[in-house]
């Protein structure tokens, strides 16, 4: 009489120790052997067999001996106590009955050590459900089993193993950590819908190695969430390449890092090597770290393609960009035929262009009537190493009002300026605008982007401000939300401030009427902004609001002394802005740091006549934003009415923190208030000095000033009596005063210095003072 489990095709053989041996595993493991009948169905027996080997103490099989069988929807789940060896010798095919309706097939879940192996096949069955299969042209679709599903399994092997005709993904991996897929053939033909290859999401740590994929999709597919995957001699075709993504279509996704693939052949495949984001993403993610690098290529139709307008059935809006971040991506080493023109297509999204994308050695030959094969850039300028065929993208030069399009010196220059700037912005490849040598005139303008590619003005000549298009005014010539950005060229913005400045009293009150601002850049990012000068602004000269990655360089500002409210460069909301070699001699400060500036680094800058280099004022408004990482070093202050100066405001609007302010290596010469923190700050007697600063000023430091003071307060830290400043730091001060009512003086108020070196003059030695209770 047979056993309940021999009639279910379930044997139990036990040592079975030299099969387990020569896998690694103790000899102590079990086999469980699920089996039976031909063309039966064993679906009860793998289950069984499983639940018996995951149950096992020691390291066990599941083994499907040769043979062909029917399967229906199998979940395995584990945890189990042991790892899992799972033999597939023989073939299991899609029992379509219990199979029909699900969005699975066969799953292994939750399993920590896990083997899948023995050379046998998968058969998803799947031609008669890809007539009914409409998923590839609509999101409301019946959905189809996926046929092997790896559902959080960890440390895992898949290897020697086929997977055919599957009716939706073959292989789909979720959250799995240190897994190898090796020796793996997927089978299905051309026209077969949704049919990826191997699908992976949320993983970390994955290898598809030494694997043949055709199939009738993305022979790899990388979802959201990815992390360390090599994919490494795969050969791709019938499919639709090798692609990350499509990112952005869920508003839950995660970062995409660290894609490796190389030493690959794609043969007639729908696509390349493929990087696709949904435009009007529904979140903002990065994939970064992305590399193709040795890969060959025969008769593949659009062989390197980023696409970040991917739109599958026009089911989203293409007028809203990608927010979809793509920094750091190389494709090195890929050589072969195209199948069409489009041999390298880099669209980039207008709402975050791609940031450092590396094309080495690119060689694609492509012979059809409509050749030669091309190579297109749309928001990125991609870095080139060695040689490139097709040619790499170089985008056009737009040139604006000169000699050659008519402008003659003096003629108001204003619409011909922004019709270039906008031809530039939407140019699919970087762009310039010239203006050339010559004096014109030119009204109010603003250009702003998003462009869909860096955009470069070279002003050579000298433009003045028309009084009649901007009076009333607050700005003059505005660049705003532009991503790579290069302003340079020599020439100069004239502001013609002259007759301005004798009805200008914002110096005195708060209640006046504005003057338009020379210059201003309004979140501007990865920017260079070089041999430009400013002459007489009406207003501030330049205005730097929301800018990242900006350096400014060899950059001229002048005015008089007498000119009210002309800050050479004033900043706000800036991240990682430099200030290099620069000569700035104005009415008031040379440079004003606002709320929210951080990672600010001035050096070798020229100040006088002016105010001085100033952090704040802070404290005067309600949302204000922190303030950190100022650098100001090797810096030459001459004439001017202040020096280094911290000021806040009494009675402040806010609560915030400036830290992490240092000065060094500063020559001071004839300068009133070398050193000054002043946080009774009250232009105008407009606030209450009684109510103490609340303005936190933490890990300042001055260091290796020397020179002459115009007066014979060297130095004053005049700190906030609510809140004292924290952790200032004087070292080797060396300042001199020669006037009547001498020597020069150190003050201090409610702070106590760190003190290095020597100071001349003496430090102060009072106490930091402190409110009652603290």
């Amino acid at each position: 009489m047979e056993t309940l489990g021999e009639s279910m095709g379930l044997q139990h053989i036990s040592p079975f120790k030299a099969l387990y041996k020569a896998a690694g595993y103790s000899a102590n493991a079990e086999v469980f052997t699920a089996g039976g009948p031909p063309n039966s169905d064993i679906t009860a027996a793998v289950l069984k067999a499983f639940t018996s080997a995951c149950q096992a103490p020691a390291p066990s099989q599941v083994l499907i001996p040769k043979g062909d069988f029917k399967l229906g929807e199998t979940v395995m789940t584990g945890p189990c106590k042991s790892p899992i060896e799972f033999t597939l010798q023989g073939n299991v095919k899609a029992d379509g009955g219990s199979t029909q309706g699900k969005d699975r097939w066969v799953v292994f879940e939750k399993i920590n050590g896990f083997k899948l192996n023995g050379g046998g096949t998968f058969d998803g069955e799947g031609n008669a459900a890809w007539k009914a299969n409409n998923c590839h042209k609509t999101f409301e679709c019946k959905k189809l089993p996926i046929s092997v599903r790896f559902d959080f399994v960890d440390n895992a092997e898949i290897k020697d193993i086929t997977s055919l005709d599957a009716k939706n993904f073959h292989f789909n991996v979720i959250s799995g950590k240190n897994m190898t897929f090796d020796n793996i053939k997927i089978i299905a033909p051309a026209e077969s819908p949704n049919t990826d290859g191997i699908h992976l999401g949320r993983c970390e740590g994955v290898k598809i190695l030494n694997t043949k994929i055709a199939t009738g999709d993305d022979c790899i597919s990388v979802g959201d969430g990815m992390k360390n995957l090599l994919i490494e001699k795969v050969v791709c075709g019938p499919g639709h390449g090798i692609s990350v993504g499509s990112l952005g279509r869920y508003g839950w996704e995660q970062d995409v890092t660290d894609i490796n693939v190389k030493n690959c052949t794609l043969e007639g495949t729908d696509n390349g090597l493929r990087i696709k984001t949904w435009p009007s993403a529904a979140c903002t993610t990065t994939a970064a770290g992305i590399h193709f690098e040795d890969i060959i290529l025969n008769k593949v139709s659009n062989p390197i393609l980023i696409d970040q307008e991917y739109c599958p059935w026009n089911q989203c809006n293409k007028n809203k960009p990608s927010t979809i971040k793509l920094v750091d991506i190389t494709f090195r080493n890929i050589r072969g035929t195209s199948g069409n023109k489009d041999a390298v297509k880099l669209l980039c999204s207008k709402g975050h262009p791609c940031e450092n994308v590396e094309i080495g050695d690119i060689n694609i030959d492509y012979t059809g009537p409509d050749g030669p094969p091309t190579f297109e850039c749309t928001n990125v300028t991609p870095k080139l190493v060695g040689t490139q065929n097709p040619k790499a993208c170089v985008g056009p030069v737009v040139k604006a009002p000169g000699k050659d399009i008519g402008s003659s010196s003096g003629s108001d220059i204003t619409q011909a300026l922004l019709k270039a700037f906008t031809s530039a912005c939407q140019s699919p490849s970087p762009s310039k605008v010239v203006i050339p040598k010559g004096e014109f005139k030119l009204g109010e303008i603003e250009m702003r982007g998003p462009c869909k590619a860096p955009v470069e003005i070279t002003l050579q000549g000298t433009v003045k401000a028309d009084g009649n298009a901007i009076q009333g005014k607050e700005k003059w010539v505005v660049f705003g939300n532009i991503n790579g950005f290069k302003l340079n060229g020599g020439g100069a913005f004239d502001g013609e401030g002259n007759a301005a400045w004798r009805v200008n009293n914002c110096h005195k009150t708060f209640n006046c009427k504005k003057l338009p601002i020379s210059i201003r850049f309004d979140f501007v990012e990865n920017a260079e902004i070089k041999d430009i000068s400013s002459i007489d602004a009406k207003n501030f000269h330049i205005n730097v609001l929301g800018a990242k990655n900006m350096t400014m360089s060899n950059i001229k500002i002048t005015a008089p002394e007498d000119s009210p409210n002309t800050d050479g460069i004033h900043l706000g909301r800036s991240d990682g802005v430099k200030i290099l070699n620069s000569f700035i001699s104005t009415g008031d400060d040379c440079i004003s740091v606002g709320d929210g500036t951080n990672n600010l680094h001035v050096e070798k800058v020229t100040c006088g006549p002016g105010h001085g280099i100033s952090v704040g004022s802070l404290g005067r408004y309600g949302k204000e934003q922190d303030v950190s990482g100022i650098r100001v070093v090797n810096c030459t202050l001459q004439e001017t009415d202040n020096g280094l100066r911290i000021k806040t405001w009494p009675s402040a609007a806010c609560s915030t923190t400036a830290s992490d302010i240092h000065f060094e290596d500063i020559i001071v010469k004839n300068v009133t208030n070398p050193i000054l923190i002043d946080q009774e700050y009250c232009p105008w007697n407009q606030c209450n000095k009684k109510k103490a600063s609340t303005i936190k000023l933490v890990n300042i430091s001055f260091k290796n000033v020397r020179g002459t003071s115009g007066n014979k307060d060297a130095v004053k830290l005049l700190c906030s009596k609510g809140y004292p400043c924290q952790n200032v730091e004087i070292g080797d001060i060396d300042i001199k005063y020669s006037g009547a009512d001498g020597p020069a003086t150190f003050q201090c108020s409610n702070v106590s210095p760190k003190l290095l070196g020597a100071q001349s003059p003496e430090a102060c030695s009072s106490p930091l003072t402190k409110l009652p209770g603290q």
